[in-house]
């Protein structure tokens, strides 16, 4: 696909399931379904709990696991997100079969006769082979996605603010996995983290922030996050403001002259994508040295910081952890 400036890049499996509806508590019936709803707004009923569970990627695999319904998974593709994940989690994780490093295709997800198919993603069939919502349907496994509401679209959403995108993620998958109570205690917990950093962050100025996700190259756009994503809303929370708010899509493409003329304060490196030349601090070092970021008021004081991947950029409990780090590197000294 060919990418312009300010449009969204199609890099990984992240291909829109269109407006999301709102968020609404999951409908249930004492021992009996349970109805939630869709991106779409489409009502999705499970007749029982889900016993054989494939997740598409990790980030669902360890929503799963804060849940306490790990056990349900058969397997999962793209563990890379478990690298950033800790004890007792983590131990957790490492005993969860690995289909493929990257999104499993349809016939490695059909062989493992899942009834349940979970990504943290926003749609299916993203990923080249990989099961669209039909194949689902010809594997009798139901599926669900996770999804950005408060994200920005064509129709003139507002940019996304907060987690609630995340919260919505563990709550509804609580309903599906008979675990309510659990669900709205890891929420609670979760908001918690938020509403703590919110405070200590609502007082004094708001540095202005770039993100980036890739080493500028010279005379090629630089690579950013727009605001219908998890780092714009963890911006936002931490008492910063993106220098791309008007930016719609997850991964869009930006022109250095407009980055000089915004001028950010604080450079946001977002490590670990899988289309990153660099991945790591290889990549903060790099950005940092890079002539093209001299003359903005971040690369004259060395304020450049770093989140990976992993943390801030699908609906996650993990989500926290970023929204933490970014938030003491913005206000250091």
């Amino acid at each position: 696909m060919r990418r312009a400036i300010l449009v969204l890049a199609a890099v990984l499996p992240l291909a829109a399931c269109g407006t999301a509806a709102p968020a609404s508590a999951p409908a249930t019936a004492a021992g009996g379904p349970v109805t939630v709803k869709d991106c779409a707004g489409k009502e999705v009923t499970f007749d029982r709990t889900p016993e054989r569970v494939v997740t598409l990627d990790g980030y669902a695999a360890q929503t799963l696991v804060r849940l306490g319904v790990a056990d349900k998974i058969v397997g999962t593709g793209f563990p890379a997100p478990f690298t950033a994940d800790k004890a007792p989690h983590s131990e957790r994780l490492a005993k969860i079969p690995v289909l493929a490093e990257r999104v499993p295709v349809t016939e490695v997800v059909a062989a493992q006769q899942p009834d349940f198919v979970l990504t943290s993603f926003e749609s299916f069939g993203g990923p080249p082979g990989s099961p669209k919502e039909a194949d689902l349907a010809t594997m009798k496994a139901k599926g669900l996605t996770s999804c950005l509401g408060g994200g920005m679209n064509k129709s003139g959403g507002k940019a996304l603010t907060d987690l609630s995108p995340t919260y919505d993620y563990v709550r509804k998958l609580g309903a599906v996995f008979g675990v309510p109570d659990r669900a709205e205690e890891l929420v609670k917990e979760l908001e918690g983290r938020a509403k703590a950093v919110a405070a200590k962050a609502s007082s004094g100025a708001k540095p202005k922030v770039l993100v980036l996700q890739d080493n500028p190259v010279a005379g090629q756009p630089l690579q950013t996050s727009g605001a219908g994503t998890i780092a714009h809303a963890l911006i936002t929370l931490a008492g910063g403001q993106s220098i791309f708010s008007d930016v719609s899509s997850m991964h869009a493409e930006i022109s250095p002259e407009e980055v000089v003329q915004r001028d950010p304060q604080v450079v946001w490196v977002i490590t670990d994508y899988t289309f990153a030349k660099l991945k790591g601090q290889e990549l903060v070092a790099a950005v940092k040295a890079n002539p093209l970021l001299a003359g903005t008021t971040a690369g004259k004081q060395g304020k450049i910081v770093s989140t990976s991947q992993f943390l801030v950029s699908f609906p996650s409990p993990l989500n926290l952890d970023g929204l933490e780090q970014l938030a003491n590197a913005l206000h250091a000294g």
